[in-house]
């Protein structure tokens, strides 16, 4: 009994040496051939180092500590790309996949604290050489997850002001990935099936003078949320007009929240296409500014139809929602003040097709509902084709009872003009493109009289406010119920906005009803 049991207690123990053996041995192979990958298989502009690499076999898992990796150009071998990671985790391996169908599987890749900076200017891209991925596929690799926790990532441009984005605490989880020899040379290098992100600060320089930046965000079951947006322009109003050279917009929007619903995105055929069912902008708050004495930009400016047919990627938004917003348009023409203003309150919009991939005769359509001025009401009712050439547009706008005084805040410091009587009802439509447009308006008012004023703006010039007035119709009509109606032309001036088009028919269309449109029957 004794002697059976010495053999039975030999071979337990000489399986359990070989299973030792094995596994140390197995530990070694692996960790030799990860660490002449690192070395070798990793292209020579990639400088890598780190603290400890451990191998568990019998788990199917390796933890790299301390890791970085420093990205160089190939020509010159200035360094523009630094990611240091303090903890990588791979989990649960497959060998069996890998020596029986020759591909990898991995359960999880975990990554701990990571900080990447990209300096932007000092990339020299090789335009003549044949794209190649970052490193040769000779296997397919297909990962269940990848984690990334507590990430600070910044890019950097050249210059005094030289952070073009930076984010903290960012975390993402990525499923489903699968890279292969085809995936990997293609601009986003593997295919996945989910992606979920969130982070708490998140900053961009959107231009030389804006600044955007989001309190956090999430990405999850493909639905991205933007919580308490600031575009905001970086100087003053009076420190932006000292150092453009040309007119430029000063900005502040505040956006309590941004939801992008049911989004796609990646490339095709090398394209970028970004896709969403819904886009909602929750409570905007936009205050602009524009400074007339400033030289004017005499580039020309495209209409909207234009500029979403030009868009140097696909776009297809199916509908974009703004609730609850504020807008409120300064512009200063004279020196010596700092202008007037316009304000719209409680504006809601619907926008559908927003687009440059619908096909003719798919419209792009506009409705907004606002309050003028504190209490006029004003419907628009806009629409074009992003497809015709001639950027053909329909505008046509329904508002409703306007104090005249109410518009002085913007006549009087801007024009030197003031008003006084009211308006009940307005009706106009704008029947437009690129070149032209012809304007049809029909308005209800009662004791319209304009004040020209003096140049200080102080008094009111009684000789040409006399004038004036001769030619100006006091009423639409003696009983003051039915409406005058006049049909205008205009010719857009290229190197102004899509407004200044739309103000310049309404200019032109009140002169002609109120000095010289005709009457009608109609209440």
């Amino acid at each position: 009994m004794n002697r059976h049991f010495k053999k039975i207690a030999f071979i337990i123990i000489t399986l359990g040496a070989i299973f030792i053996i094995a596994t140390v041995s197995i530990n070694i192979i692996l960790k030799n051939k990860l660490e002449v990958f690192i070395n070798n298989r990793l292209p020579e502009n990639m400088v890598r180092s780190y603290d400890a690499l451990t191998v568990a076999s019998f788990e199917g898992s390796l933890n790299i500590t301390n890791a970085s990796l420093i990205i160089k150009n190939k020509g010159n071998g200035i360094k523009h790309t630094f990611i240091n990671v303090e903890n990588l985790k791979i989990t649960d391996i497959s060998y069996w996949d890998y020596l029986i169908n020759g591909e990898i599987n991995i359960e999880s890749i975990s990554i701990d604290n990571p900080t990447m900076a990209y300096y932007k200017d000092r990339i020299k891209p090789n335009k003549d050489s044949i794209r190649k991925g970052i490193f040769e596929i000779y296997k397919p690799i297909n990962i269940d997850k990848v984690i990334i926790n507590n990430t600070k990532f910044a890019i950097y441009e050249e210059g005094k002001d030289s952070t073009k984005l930076y984010t903290k605490g960012l975390s993402i989880e990525v499923d489903g990935i699968k890279m292969d020899a085809k995936t990997h040379l293609n601009k986003i290098p593997f295919e996945y099936s989910n992606v979920k992100a969130k982070s708490d600060t998140v900053f961009v320089k959107v231009s030389p003078f804006e600044n955007l930046t989001v309190r956090d965000f999430s990405i999850e079951n493909n639905t991205a949320i933007f919580d308490n947006l600031e575009l905001k322009t970086k100087y003053s109003k009076k420190e932006l007009s000292k150092v453009i050279a040309i007119e430029q917009d000063y900005y502040n929007l505040t956006l309590k929240s941004l939801s992008v619903e049911d989004f796609d995105f990646g490339f095709n055929h090398n394209r970028f296409f970004a896709k969403s069912k819904k886009i909602s902008l929750a409570t905007p708050s936009l205050e602009v500014y524009r400074d007339k004495l400033v030289a004017d930009n005499n580039k020309p400016k495209s209409l909207y139809s234009k500029m979403l047919r030009n868009l140097p990627f696909d776009l297809t938004v199916d509908s974009l929602k703004i609730f609850d917003a504020k807008i409120k348009y300064e512009e200063r023409v004279k020196k010596e003040n700092m202008g007037g203003t316009l304000n719209f309150e409680k504006l809601e919009a619907a926008i559908s097709n927003v687009s440059n991939t619908y096909k003719e005769p798919i419209k792009t359509t506009i409705k907004v509902n606002a309050d003028f001025m504190e209490h006029t009401p004003i419907a628009i009712d806009w629409e074009f084709d992003v497809q015709n050439k001639n950027d053909q547009f329909l505008f046509k706008a329904n508002i409703g009872p306007l104090v005249a005084e109410k518009m002085n805040s913007f006549t009087e410091p801007n024009l030197k003009v003031k008003l006084e009587g009211n308006t009940t009802k307005t009706y106009f439509t704008i029947d437009g493109n690129n070149d032209t447009s012809t304007i049809d308006m029909k308005i209800n008012y009662s004791d319209f009289e304009v004040s020209i004023l003096r140049k200080n703006g102080k008094g009111k010039n009684k000789f040409l406010s006399a004038i004036a007035n001769i030619f100006l119709s006091k009423n639409s009509d003696a009983k003051n119920t039915n409406y005058r109606e006049g049909i205008a032309t205009a010719t857009r001036d290229k190197t102004k906005s899509v407004f200044n088009f739309l103000w310049i028919n309404l200019k032109n269309a009140l002169i002609k009803t109120m000095l010289g449109g005709n009457k009608n029957d109609t209440h």
